[in-house]
């Protein structure tokens, strides 16, 4: 025990809320250990836990290295850590607040201001805003404008890659694409330096780059550690997981929580095989499993352990929930996006009824388009909302060219019209193709509806991002065209504009988001919106496994309520999605809430797991029924007051 871990006292109360897993967990010995923590299992309890061990067993809190997901997880961890060692002679508040708590680009910044390595220059940190700024100052965009350079140059970064390698990347692949994007990627960093300023990056690719070529500095930094303790380590990418190899080149410990069935940002360069692969990437290691379920009914645990464990490439872990609540799932199947919007407004005015507040409900979808519907059917009805993941309907930039060329269109002089499309070659290209593309002669609807067809076609950015670009153009040439002439339509958007500012909502508040807005937080009743076919798993995404994660992380965001949501029409036909069924599977008759047969039979299990990796699972009775049934024929829940879809966009 080094001189500074004997001088810490302990703290005064040494009691620690954990179960036998957790403390285990909590006091191994091994010189790298893994928490395997599903959801609601104590992962950050337990890594609590950790910190007070170490304390109490005479490690100073400033050799104590703590990195969680997020700046406000980082937050949060801090302050309850701080409540606990609240009693330690010596330990005030704001003392504790200097300690080594943060994330990993976080704790680099710290190490790289208060110890630079010899050849650091001095630097501000750019966020993205002023990284965007310096951008548009030097005209650093892609040729290709839907590819976004701050992700661009990120993805260099996260692979340890600076300019020269990723030209010669490049060069070695004798791609034009990739040619272009590091020639960009040079400027920008040239531009950056000769403002002085990093972007979060740089910080843990300057930190990398100095420990590897500096041995004096490696040893000098990494001897500031005695343990290193890593939330989320799911999450972590090439350029973390070589900080922390050289952090712990002077022997620190290495003590990791997370959940390979929670790995969601494959697009951030986070890379799963880390901590699929721990044991056999670290000296002396040694797994910890948490198996026990303190947030979920029993359930919503079965019914999700029983969709996750269709995954091939995962660790094999098992979920025993402390409720016995068989509080059944609902499967809604709805006509179209319109009566789904109408049926998730019943459920949350329907629980708020029972006394549940706003800010225990949550909506969540895949695609940022499921819920622009849902968005404004809520505020409309005087709903208080919170939105992540998405900004508010009218503003999103395919909404507001789409709106702005309509009512451009029917008046030239439409200032307001002329303000929504903004300025740039997108906008320059849709001005120019409109006349050619655009019969102005049709009525009302068509015309909107060509409208949408030609912004989609005309703007649409590569891949999943193209996808909901789409269909957020659909969907404003919707509402469109559903009003009776360009006065209904600008009265439309006025009213519902006003009815979004008034439903935003920092406190009590019914939360819509994307799921991957949503990991790591929690609700009492959780709907699940758009569980199709080709949104869940999106037919973008070529990794079926990582989709089936989605799935499972929106599921597990519920304590009591879990509401599953299928339309049987989004601009086209659609059938629910598979993992409707695999999740199915794993329930009793009486844990499901079906709204009739059709939908029993539409989500009906696949006959066999293996099957559950493929692209398209056989499902011949959805197939029969649809080929009898025709497009939306078989859906009994319908809108409210009767009627039919209005004809939609087609792919």
């Amino acid at each position: 025990m080094s001189a500074s871990q004997a001088a810490t006292p302990n703290p005064a109360n040494t009691e620690s809320p954990l179960d036998p897993e957790q403390r285990v967990a909590a006091e191994a010995q091994a010189d790298s250990v893994l928490v395997l923590a599903g959801p609601g299992t104590g992962k950050t309890t337990t890594l609590v836990g950790r910190y007070l061990y170490l304390l109490e067993r005479g490690t100073a809190p400033a050799r104590l290295f703590v990195s969680t997901f997020t700046a406000r997880a980082a937050e949060e961890m801090r302050n309850r850590i701080g409540v606990r060692v609240g009693g330690m002679e010596g330990m005030d508040f704001e003392r504790f607040r200097r300690m080594p708590i943060g994330t990993l680009h976080g704790m680099a910044a710290r190490l790289l201001l208060k110890t630079p390595p010899p050849d650091c220059p001095r630097f501000q940190i750019f966020d993205d805003h002023a990284c965007n700024r310096v951008i548009a100052r030097q005209r650093l965009y892609l040729s290709d404008d839907a590819r976004k350079p701050m992700d661009v140059f990120g993805a260099y970064k996260d692979r340890l890659m600076d300019p020269a390698a990723a030209l010669a990347e490049a060069k070695a692949k004798d791609d034009p694409e990739l040619l272009e994007a590091a020639e960009k990627y040079a400027l920008f960093q040239k531009a950056l330096a000769a403002e002085g300023g990093f972007d979060f990056g740089d910080l843990i690719m300057t930190l990398v780059t100095a420990l590897e070529n500096d041995p004096a500095y490696r040893d000098r930094v990494a001897g500031f550690f005695d343990h290193l303790l890593i939330d989320e380590y799911q999450d972590i990418n090439l350029a973390q997981e070589r900080m922390l190899r050289l952090l712990r080149s002077q022997g620190a410990h290495l003590w990791a929580v997370g959940d390979d069935d929670q790995c969601l940002y494959a697009w951030r360069s986070a890379d799963p095989a880390y901590i699929l692969e721990f044991e056999g990437a670290w000296p002396a290691a040694e797994l910890h499993r948490l198996s026990r379920n303190y947030r979920s009914t029993a359930t919503i645990v079965q019914a999700a352990a029983a969709l996750i464990g269709r995954n091939t490439r995962r660790h094999a872990k098992s979920q025993v929930p402390n409720s016995a609540s068989r509080l059944a799932v609902t499967v809604a199947g709805l006509e179209d996006d319109l009566a789904e919007a109408a049926y998730v407004l019943r459920v949350v005015k329907g629980l708020a009824g029972r006394g549940m507040p706003w800010r225990e409900m949550a909506v969540l979808y895949r695609a940022g388009h499921v819920g622009s519907r849902i968005q404004i059917a809520l505020a409309e009805a005087g709903v208080p909302v919170t939105v992540r993941g998405a900004g508010e309907f009218w503003q999103l930039n395919p909404v507001r060219l789409t709106a702005g060329l309509i009512r451009l269109l029917h008046d030239g002089h439409d200032m307001d019209a002329r303000a929504m499309l903004g300025h740039g070659k997108r906008v320059d290209k849709l001005l120019e193709q409109a006349p050619d593309k655009i019969d102005m002669d049709v009525p009302w609807p068509a015309l909107c509806r060509q409208v949408g067809r030609l912004v989609s076609a005309t703007a649409r950015p590569p891949g999943e991002e193209g996808l909901q670009w789409r269909d957020l153009c659909f969907t404003a040439s919707d509402l469109a065209a559903e009003c009776e002439g360009v006065a209904g339509f600008v009265r439309l958007m006025e009213e519902q504009r006003r009815s979004l500012r008034n439903a935003e909502a920092g406190g009590d508040a019914v939360v819509l988001s994307t799921i991957h807005g949503a990991k790591g937080l929690e609700w009492s009743a959780v709907v699940v919106a758009g569980c199709e076919e080709d949104l869940m798993p999106h037919e973008a995404s070529a990794d079926l496994e990582e989709e089936r994660r989605l799935m499972y992380v929106a599921a597990t965001r519920a304590k009591r309520w879990l509401v599953l949501c299928f339309a049987g029409e989004r601009r086209k036909a659609a059938r629910p999605s598979p993992y409707i069924a695999e999740m199915l599977a794993g329930l009793d008759t009486d844990q499901i809430r079906f709204h009739d047969d059709t939908q029993r039979r539409l989500t009906a299990p696949p006959p066999k797991p293996a099957a559950a990796s493929a692209r398209k699972p056989s499902w011949d009775k959805v197939e029969e029924r649809a080929s009898k049934g025709g497009k939306g024929g078989f859906w009994k829940v319908k809108r409210p007051g009767g009627g039919t879809a209005t004809p939609r966009h087609k792919k």
